[in-house]
């Protein structure tokens, strides 16, 4: 182990000299390099349906790529015209249609405004909906009414003979007729009208409706809604509407929590060093950390996702850390005197190793999330990890050049370096007390396992509703949605199973029915065959049975007087009755059923009952045990998709590749740390500090009831590389002390720890800022796993190293410095063994 840390050494030493002779090759090369791949950055894009998160082969991804490829209409957009006035409402209503059907060049497939072609058509269709035990009883009435007219004599002792004569069959036009009085989509009390327009995009499609909603909105505004009545409101609404305003929330979040990372970063770190030239270097190699993991992320996965949108903020925040450490070292050796090759020279080779070992920590861990199928974790995962690496190999290399180039200071003054007095001070504390500090540290770790056993019981997020964007403008959209419910009755966007062949819906909602007897998850099944009066040798039967009413009535016609025949007219099953089939049921009955090709009839719909939330992850878990791998008489599978599911398919991946994400994470920190660092007690303090901080991390995260989702997950891999930095770098501060200097390794290099720990905390803070709930939580629980390691690494891991020294035997007098710097050079590494 000493000869590869040696070899190492030596290397980079030599790596960093030449950096320096070569600056002005390294520089142009860096220039090209960033021009490269900013230019591939700026050709990523943001897509934020939920499909980008899970595997490109899971049955519920497939599924919904296949319902969006081959169904028509799955995207609509609602308008809710609002006023206290029914008539006015009807007027606008009337008067926006044409203006909609008007729109050119956009991807509105067709405008539904009312039920008056499915009301003609089951006036038309009305009688062949009876049953036929209806159709045979109206025969038996009519035989017995003409009977009776025939013969005065006849008596039927079964039945009234004063009755009148009967109606045939009672008005069997749809359900949903008899909420539309006038034809129009309206509540009862017609204070709201709805417009539905149904789109030919594809849902997943990038951006879908934006253009046509521009068109949309600008018809509204042209029909005026005031010239009908002052007070009207118009407003859009469904899931096109709520997929624009989530991308467009996350695209404003994007843009301010990575403007907002870029200054707070280059603020503290100008606080922290103050001076200009440090703060810029500093941030030049964890940019271009930044700029090549994006440009990787373009060329492998061409989009960032919801999950891997501020990965900018987070790269940039963790990948500083190296520079800040080499940067802390060299400023310190330049105040010595040193010069710039010299200092540069210092500073690589008494950093690289902590650096490199937090670098390949932190990349093994984000790494370690590529292993799952998660898309959410193994994109993140796998940017992340790149980004850590390449902002550590710019440091090595980029840093010094730029140290050649630009440090042309001849003397550096020996300012006051910010966060000393904090550092001072902790020095002294874990000096003075470090039985203090280590019981206090064992008492929050016992609070903290204390709240664990119940937490792990179940930590899991179930209320969906708050892992989305939760602006403004997201919650009105809901609230919008939730007033077509009077309307229609139900979501205007079921649940789907779509069928290999019309032949099978049936025996799939025969499934479904038999999975959920009582109605509890499912409440309604509804395929094409529902919307027929039955299958054709049903049908035809009705069609005899009305034929024969038909010419009973012809026959006996003369026995009616004026007032029955004028009733007659109306009764009579009218001639040119047909059995009716799919395609001619109207178009707003079988949209849902018809595919882009004209297919009609494999899908099968499903709705969930009015008293469930869709947003219940414990009911979507439910529904989705119940509607995936449906398996057919003849042994085939199919599945169901849609948001519900897919919500379902995340938790399930959470709890399954969860645990093993983790312990990969940690193995892999374990095994870095132990190959840069041997089998030593170094490395078990660095491992020891880092576990200590993992366990406050979710014990804060239980105490203060932080619920664990798709997104947040990831914080705890993540801070095993992150949070091994703090303490490695300490330590190998400390290999440079002699005996009894714990406190000079404090406040020599605590300050640059706890620099680092900040700028993370701002990387991580940036997602605080978004409207995503998800980001947010993922924010708050990276920022204690931050606090808890950075904590653990300059109080705990100091009063440690005391009690070690105090176990080999009298610690000298040791008197705190008042500066962050030693009085002569470095020095040959000390021979105290531990």
């Amino acid at each position: 182990m000493k000869r590869v840390s040696a070899t190492g050494t030596a290397y980079v030493e030599k790596l960093s000299r030449w950096a320096m002779r070569r600056r002005r090759a390294v520089l142009v090369g860096f220039a090209l390099l960033a021009g490269l791949a900013g230019w591939r950055t700026s050709l990523l894009h943001l897509k934020t349906n939920l499909a980008e998160l899970l595997p490109q082969g899971s049955p519920a991804v497939t599924t919904l790529r296949r319902m969006d490829k081959d169904l028509e209409s799955i995207a609509s957009i609602e308008i809710l015209v609002r006023s206290p006035e029914r008539e006015a409402n009807r007027r606008f209503v009337d008067a926006l249609v044409p203006a909609l059907r008007r729109i050119s060049g956009s991807q509105i497939a067709a405008v539904e405004w009312g039920v008056r072609d499915e009301r003609e058509f089951y006036q038309h269709n009305g009688y062949l909906y009876a049953s036929l035990d209806d159709l045979k009883d109206a025969k038996r009435r009519l035989q017995r009414e003409i009977l009776k007219r025939e013969n005065p004599a006849f008596v039927d002792l079964g039945e009234d003979t004063q009755t009148a004569l009967p109606d045939l069959v009672d008005d069997k036009s749809h359900e949903l007729l008899s909420r539309f009085p006038d034809d129009h989509f309206a509540t009862a009390d017609g204070t709201l009208y709805a417009v539905v327009v149904r789109l030919n995009g594809s849902l997943l499609a990038q951006a879908i409706g934006a253009n046509t909603v521009a068109a949309i909105e600008k018809a509204v505004r042209t029909t005026d809604p005031h010239r009908f009545r002052t007070d009207m409101r118009v407003d859009l609404t469904g899931n096109v509407i709520s997929a624009l305003e989530e991308r467009q929330a996350l695209e404003g979040d994007l843009e301010l929590a990575s403007t907002a990372c870029l200054v707070l970063v280059g603020l503290v770190m100008f606080i922290f060093f103050r001076a200009v030239s440090p703060m810029l270097s500093s941030v030049v190699p964890a940019l271009a950390g930044v700029l090549c993991a994006m440009a990787l992320a373009q060329l492998a996965f061409k989009a960032l996702n919801s999950s891997t949108a501020f990965m900018g903020s987070i790269i940039l925040g963790n990948g500083i850390n190296y520079a800040i450490i080499q940067t802390a070292r060299y400023e310190e050796e330049r105040r010595r005197g040193l010069s710039a090759q010299d200092a540069a020279s210092v500073a690589v080779r008494t950093t690289w190793r902590a650096t490199g070992i937090a670098a390949l920590g932190a990349a093994v861990s984000y790494g370690a999330l590529s292993l799952t199928s998660f898309r959410g974790f193994s994109q993140f995962g796998t940017i992340g990890g790149a980004g850590m690496v390449l902002s550590w190999l710019a440091t090595l290399i980029v840093l010094p050049a730029v140290w050649a180039c630009c440090d042309r200071r001849n003397v550096v003054p020996g300012k006051g370096r910010a966060f000393a007095g904090f550092t001072r001070w902790l020095a002294n504390l874990t000096v003075r007390a470090p039985m203090g500090v280590l019981l206090t540290g064992a008492a929050i770790s016992v609070v903290c396992l204390a709240a664990l056993p119940h937490y792990a019981h179940d930590p899991f997020e179930y209320n969906f509703r708050k892992l989305g964007n939760q602006s403004r403008a997201r919650n009105r959209v809901e609230v919008l949605s939730g007033k077509l419910n009077p309307i229609f009755g139900r979501t205007l966007s079921p649940g789907i199973i779509l069928c290999d062949n019309p032949a099978e819906a049936e025996p799939v909602k025969q499934a479904l029915r038999a999975r959920d007897p009582n109605h509890d998850v499912i409440a309604k099944i509804v395929t094409i065959a529902d919307l027929l009066p039955g299958d054709l040798p049903l049908q035809m039967s009705k069609l005899q049975e009305l034929d024969g009413i038909r010419r009973l009535l012809d026959k006996n016609a003369d026995l009616l007087n004026k007032t029955e025949r004028e009733k007659l007219d109306k009764l009579r099953p009218p001639s040119d009755l047909r059995p009716i089939r799919p395609v001619d049921l109207p178009i707003a009955l079988r949209r849902y059923f018809t595919e882009r090709d004209g297919t009609i009839g494999r899908p099968v719909l499903y709705f969930a009952p009015m008293t469930v939330s869709i947003w219940d992850g414990r009911y979507l878990l439910q529904l989705a045990r119940l509607v995936q791998s449906i398996r057919l008489p003849d042994g085939r599978t199919l599945h169901s998709s849609g948001s519900g599911v897919i919500f379902a398919d995340m938790l399930r991946a959470i709890v399954h590749d969860g645990p093993r994400v983790t312990g990969a994470a940690l193995f892999g920190v374990m095994m870095i740390t132990v190959l840069l660092l041997g089998l030593r007690t170094e490395a078990a303090l660095t491992v020891a500090t880092l576990l200590v901080g993992a366990l406050w991390m979710v014990g804060a995260a239980a105490l203060f009831h932080v619920r664990i989702n798709f997104l947040n997950f990831v914080a705890l891999p993540v801070t095993f590389g992150i949070g091994v930095d703090y303490g490695i770098n300490l330590l190998e501060r400390y290999r440079l002390e002699e005996k009894g200097g714990v406190a000079r390794a404090v406040v020599g290099t605590g300050g640059a720890v706890a620099l680092c720990s900040f700028t993370t905390i701002i990387g991580y803070a940036a997602l605080l800022l978004a409207d995503n709930h998800a980001l947010r939580s993922f924010g708050a629980m990276a920022i204690m796993g931050e606090f808890a390691c950075v904590a653990a690494a300059l109080s705990l891991l100091p009063s440690l190293l005391i009690a070690i020294e105090d176990s080999h035997g009298p610690r000298p007098h040791v008197t705190t410095p008042a500066t962050g710097t030693r009085s002569g050079g470095i020095g040959p590494r000390p021979t105290w063994k531990w």
